[in-house]
């Protein structure tokens, strides 16, 4: 896998060095182009160092030839661009396929994905100009887009203009690698679930579980990557930036997060319910702390509502309806009986009693078993890869 970043002039360049070290270390080779304007901000020895390949610039473009072209080669070479920080100057050459330098060059003589990461001060990023040329570049199924998101600027504003960050670019790299830029989920309505739910007895104490929301937030990724409109209904989740495309409705416990469920089941595609929801709760809530000493011995539970099982009874011929299983031990005859019982088009069965694998960990294995009798094993690998694996086979 070949990535080829495009550096632009902007105080978010230091950025795309922890993008560069991960993609290096992830086994991804990385080519980086420096504008005259990136090089401003960071050095072509600081990115030849971390990518392990030497850093390319305008001098290098103005050169003698050699061999081939240099803006050919290198656009044959990648198999995604990723242009960051996207400067308000360069969109807009891109928009109108203008090319005067390296960078813009290269672009017109590749075919690859290439994944925008744009930064610029808020009043910039807002001019009708810059956003007709956003929107004209957009229409182009070439291009994707990482951001921009809003925050704290380096000029002191806070406001929309500000780059991804690294942990927002980086999965949708990978996911762009896998598809080769495919939008094969464009315009669908996936609703996914996440994360462990939490079932107080008092304000301060719950029945809970280690669950994440780490394989949820992926397959959020992967589907919004793939072009889908998601909802993620979550409970605990990874202090990560999210993509803001994700629709995100934060719940607490079971009850919510069937509510939340059952109001936009309806408009949903696919369903995806990965949450690891509790299967009791206390059945006595106290809305005061209570004291040590008063703690009950005993803790008397009473069931939850099978949120799964109430999507199925609904669920109407054009939906899908996915279901996990969190399994130790044997994982697939425990599978198989929910999936038939609960009336699935598909159950995802993960082992979480092996090592690097399941609650909390970034990465996962899994067994895919569909109403029709087939089976899809998934080998270890990143989470965000199993949910891309998840996605082609269903």
């Amino acid at each position: 896998m070949r990535v080829l970043i495009g550096i632009g002039g902007g105080i978010a360049a230091y950025k795309v060095c922890e993008i560069i070290s991960s993609l290096f270390k992830a086994g991804i080779e990385v080519k980086v182009i420096l504008t005259a304007g990136g090089e401003q901000f960071i050095t072509p020895l600081t990115v030849a160092t971390l990518s392990r390949h030497p850093a390319y610039t305008d001098r290098d473009f103005w050169q003698p030839i050699h061999h081939r072209p240099l803006h050919i080669e290198l656009g044959e070479w990648a198999d995604l661009f990723l242009i960051a920080p996207l400067t308000a100057n360069t969109l807009a050459k891109l928009a109108y396929g203008l090319a005067d330098n390296l960078l813009t060059n290269t672009i017109l003589a590749s075919t690859c994905p290439v994944l925008l990461a744009p930064a610029m001060n808020t009043e910039m990023w807002a001019q009708t100009s810059v956003q007709r040329n956003w929107l004209l570049l957009c229409q182009d199924s070439r291009y994707h887009a990482a951001g921009p998101a809003a925050g704290l600027l380096a000029c002191d504003r806070v406001g929309m203009g500000r780059m991804s960050e690294p942990e927002t670019i980086l999965p949708y790299i990978h996911s762009l690698l896998h598809t080769h830029g495919k939008l094969d989920l464009l315009g669908k309505r996936v609703l996914i679930s996440a994360g462990g739910t939490r079932e107080f007895f008092d304000p301060v104490r719950f029945i809970g579980n280690p669950s994440t929301g780490k394989m949820g937030l992926a397959l959020a990724q992967a589907a919004v990557h793939r072009g889908a409109i998601v909802t993620l209904v979550h409970s605990t989740l990874p202090d990560v930036e999210i993509d803001r495309r994700i629709s995100k409705i934060p719940v607490v416990n079971s009850e919510q997060m069937q509510q939340q469920m059952l109001a936009h089941f309806a408009a949903a595609d696919l369903t995806i319910m990965t949450a690891a929801v509790a299967d009791v709760k206390p059945a006595h809530y106290s809305d005061q702390k209570l004291p040590k000493q008063l703690l009950p011995t005993e803790l008397k539970l009473a069931p939850v509502a099978d949120i799964i099982a109430k999507l199925s009874q609904i669920k109407q011929p054009h939906q899908q309806l996915i279901g996990f299983a969190a399994q130790t031990g044997d994982i697939i005859i425990p599978a198989l009986e929910k999936l038939a019982r609960k009336k699935l088009d598909a159950i995802v069965t993960n082992p979480v009693d092996l090592p690097d694998s399941g609650f909390g960990s970034d990465r996962n294995q899994a067994v895919i078993l569909t109403k029709d009798g087939q089976r899809f094993d998934i080998f270890p690998c990143s989470k965000l890869e199993m949910a891309h694996q998840i996605l082609d086979r269903i």
